[in-house]
This record gives structure tokens, C-alpha cells and sequence, in this order.
């Protein structure tokens, strides 16, 4: 079984997915190893597919892990979170959102869409890493294509003991493609203040080097201006 799970680590690391696949042939075998921590980070198989960028990885995982299982199994499975996340507590799904594989995302949101909820260590879900990172596609991914069931959620909206918003995050991410986008999908997301009572504007105007450097400055300019507007429609004096 050792040498199995070394060989299999091996073949991971190398990138050569089809002979990962090739050492398996029962299914004890491959759940054993499937749930065996490969990094001192506490990640599995499913992490380094999600790392490496691709698609290939996690679909020749998944054409593993269901070569073997019921829909009962599946569900029975999604109750093992030490099988699922790594030292930080993050999901496959969590680290793919990081670092923007958008491929891997959406195989694993079919996989298990109760993932999308969960939280790691620091109280973020998957959504809020993507947007945190400032990964367009993924928030915009998230957003458009998934039931509100698990994109309203006010699970996504804040992360850790202090609350911070995830729209302040998407600002201090510097993508403000990101920013747009979770304002056209819920604005009262501006209303939202971290634990400092700041608003997103006052994030902003904290930024300096954003507006010094014209980055994005036409979008920034826009930002700011609907984001006074839409405050002022929030006062009770109107």
C-alpha cells in the first residue's frame, strides 16, 4: 500500500495523470489513497489537481473516485471533511478558486455543489478566496451559474472573527472587474462596513496608490462615483 500511495505521489507531482490513474484497480485501494495527505500542508490528491491549472487532473480524479461509487456513496463521502480539506481547512474547490483553474472549478462544483458553503480555517467559502484573489472568472462563474441557494448565501458575504466583507476584499484584491461584478449582483453589498466600521468607499480612499498609479483609473472613477450616488440613496434623511 505504501509503495502504491508513493508511486501515485510521484505521479501527481510529475504531472503524468494517466499513470496516476494506472495504479489503481480496487476500489479500497483507491479510497485509502485518495484521503492520504501528500504535502505537510495536509493536501491530498484532489489539492494538487487543483493546483496544477488544469482540467485533466481533476477530471482523471473524478473518472477515479466515481469508477467506483453510488450516488449514495458520493453523498456518504461529502460528511468526511478530514478526507476534503487541507491544514487550512480549504477544499479542493477553495484552492482552485485561488488560483483561478476555472476548468477544475466547475468540475468540482458538479461534483460536490455543498462545497461552495463551506468555510476553511479563516471563515472564507470558495467564492470569497476567488474574489479576495480578484479571479474575474471564477466570481463570475460562481454568480451566473449557480443557484442562489448557494451564491446569496450570507456565508459568502463575510469571512473570519472580524467580519470583513467580501466586497472590501475584492478592492484590496485591485481587480475591480471583481468589484463590479459582486456590486451588479447584490448592491447592498456597499452597505456592508468591516471591523474597523469602514465602508467600501472608505477601503477605496485608503488606497492611494490606486488612483496615483491610474490603474484601472476609468473604472476606479466610476466606482467611486456610483458608490456616493448609491450611498446617499441609503440615508434615511432621503
Amino acid at each position: 500500500m505504501f509503495n502504491m500511495t508513493r508511486n501515485f505521489y510521484r505521479a501527481m507531482i510529475k504531472e503524468q495523470w494517466k499513470k496516476a490513474a494506472e495504479e489503481f484497480t480496487k476500489e479500497d485501494e483507491l479510497r485509502s489513497t485518495l484521503k492520504f495527505p501528500m504535502t505537510t500542508q495536509k493536501d491530498t490528491a484532489w489539492h494538487l489537481a487543483a493546483y496544477s491549472g488544469g482540467e485533466e487532473p481533476t477530471r482523471t480524479l473524478l473518472l477515479l473516485a466515481t469508477k467506483f461509487e453510488s450516488e449514495e456513496d458520493i453523498e456518504e463521502e461529502e460528511t468526511e471533511e478530514v478526507f476534503w480539506k487541507n491544514k487550512e481547512g480549504n477544499t479542493p474547490l477553495h484552492e482552485a478558486a485561488t488560483i483561478g483553474n476555472l476548468a477544475a472549478v466547475k468540475l468540482l462544483v458538479e461534483y460536490k455543489k455543498k462545497d461552495m458553503l463551506v468555510k476553511n480555517i479563516y471563515g472564507e467559502t470558495p467564492l470569497y478566496r476567488a474574489a479576495k484573489h480578484g479571479q474575474f472568472h471564477i466570481v463570475e462563474y460562481l454568480l451566473d451559474n449557480c443557484e442562489d441557494l448557494y451564491t446569496r448565501s450570507p456565508f459568502n458575504w463575510t469571512a473570519g472573527h472580524v467580519d470583513a466583507p467580501i466586497i472590501h476584499a475584492a478592492i484590496q484584491s485591485e481587480n475591480f472587474e471583481v468589484v463590479w461584478k459582486l456590486i451588479d449582483f447584490d448592491e447592498s453589498l456597499l452597505k456592508m462596513k468591516n471591523s474597523q466600521d469602514e465602508t467600501a468607499l472608505q477601503v477605496l480612499a485608503n488606497m492611494p496608490h490606486v488612483f496615483e498609479s491610474g490603474f484601472a483609473m476609468t473604472l476606479v472613477e466610476r466606482f467611486v462615483y456610483w458608490c456616493k450616488n448609491t450611498l446617499i440613496s441609503f440615508s434615511p434623511l432621503n
